[in-house]
């Protein structure tokens, strides 16, 4: 099932977008779980980077899609957003904050049904890719790719990422099953390493991302047997 918030202060769009969701449910034998706001503050209240796909309407009253998808971008960087608009001029703008596409409204089912496999395919990818953190200030979501390394600091577990460090209130363990065991793997109790950042292990040190962080003995053989196994792969992910 895929979670779709429908942002629109117009009734009649957002009902014609849950026909074309009935339609495109009988054509691919997927299930849709779909929310409905009346306004850009109305769902800003309710999210929390729960969505798959998020519909926003560029033309709103008090906050605009493309304010809204700004603000979006501010705590997720990946979720798929879509414009629906009156007109296609109004869409253009779309690349920066990373639209997948934009709907002309009224919505025809049989082009939104196409659309449709494309932002399905993105939603898959960005599932398998990506991790979704409870922190103080909120909800981030972060690419895994992005992730360097994580730490314990008391009772807190610190991400450490290209976006900057990240804190959730956790343990390692928690977090390491979150996490591709192939590519993620402790150095000593309190690191969890992600292989695709180590540039070199040397007298009990590896070092990533241009910082050294100690091996411990017990964890060594594991760690040095990933590692190797990691690179035979291929080393990407």
């Amino acid at each position: 099932m895929f979670s779709v918030a429908i942002v629109d202060d117009d009734e009649a769009a957002r009902t014609g977008l849950r026909e074309c969701f009935k339609y495109l449910e009988t054509k691919i034998g997927e299930q849709f779980q779909i929310d409905e706001f009346t306004g850009a503050d109305h769902f800003f209240m309710h999210f929390d980077g729960q969505y798959d796909i998020i519909f926003l309407d560029i033309e709103m009253p008090e906050m605009d899609g493309m304010t809204a998808a700004r603000r979006l971008r501010e705590v997720d960087k990946t979720v798929t957003i879509i414009f629906v608009t009156n007109s296609a001029r109004y869409a253009v703008q779309g690349y920066e904050v990373d639209a997948l596409d934009y709907i002309v409204k009224p919505v025809d089912k049989y082009a939104f049904a196409l659309k449709m496999q494309r932002a399905l395919s993105r939603v898959v990818r960005r599932k398998d890719a990506n991790i979704m953190l409870k922190t103080n200030d909120g909800i981030e979501c972060l690419q895994v790719s992005h992730i360097k390394y994580l730490e314990v600091e008391g009772h807190y577990v610190i991400y450490h990422t290209y976006y900057g460090d990240y804190s959730v209130y956790s343990t390692l363990s928690a977090e390491e099953k979150k996490l591709p065991a192939s590519q993620f793997v402790r150095c000593n109790r309190n690191y969890l390493v992600n292989l695709r950042y180590v540039e070199s292990v040397r007298d009990g040190v590896c070092v990533l991302a241009g910082e050294e962080l100690m091996i411990s003995r017990p964890q060594k053989k594991k760690f040095i047997q990933t590692l190797q196994d990691y690179m035979r792969g291929g080393g990407q992910l």
